[in-house]
């Protein structure tokens, strides 16, 4: 049945969502790509037959644009600096790679990323987790006397995995029997 029949369904918005940086909820975010995951394949030759089977998963890196609010910028690079990145070349092991990370007091504090689907009330549908993610790069935007546009950063995030949960009551519990 298609949704436009049923009157209680409504489709998912796509200007419906929001960003969180561990506590933080990044209200500037602007467009955000949802992760996806890419499954190579193998293929089999058995006589005159081919057999095709799933191989390793690979998670696609995601785009968080963000309008750029003044003090963003600084705390991106920081962000960086202490996800293990040395601009200066004093680190003579190169990039290490840790997740997303804020330093507080000395004490180093992970960041999880979630991308939230809202509904129209502003509830919770689906939530995804990235699973390790960090900084890939970081594009300031440009500038340009012609323009009068908001200013942008882009942020390319990669990470390990992605874990997608519902929120949503809608889904019917396996577990009970109406009966």
């Amino acid at each position: 049945m298609a949704f436009w029949t049923e009157s209680t369904l409504e489709p998912l918005r796509k200007f419906r969502f929001s960003i969180q940086f561990g506590d933080n909820e990044m209200w500037w975010a602007k467009t955000v790509t949802q992760p996806s995951p890419d499954v190579s394949m193998s293929e089999y030759q058995l006589i005159n037959h081919k057999i095709k089977y799933p191989g390793i998963v690979t998670w696609n890196d995601i785009d968080i644009t963000i309008v750029d609010i003044g003090s963003e910028g600084s705390g991106l690079y920081n962000s960086l600096r202490d996800s293990g990145y040395s601009f200066d070349g004093s680190n003579p092991d190169g990039i290490k790679k840790n997740q997303l990370a804020s330093v507080v007091e000395g004490v180093t504090i992970q960041k999880d990323i979630f991308i939230t689907k809202l509904s129209a009330d502003g509830e919770e549908l689906e939530t995804w987790t990235l699973i390790n993610p960090f900084i890939k790069s970081i594009k300031y935007g440009d500038l340009d006397y012609s323009s009068d546009e908001i200013l942008e950063i882009t942020i390319t995030m990669a990470y390990d995995s992605a874990i997608l949960e519902s929120s949503s009551n809608s889904t019917p519990d396996p577990t009970t029997n109406d009966e």
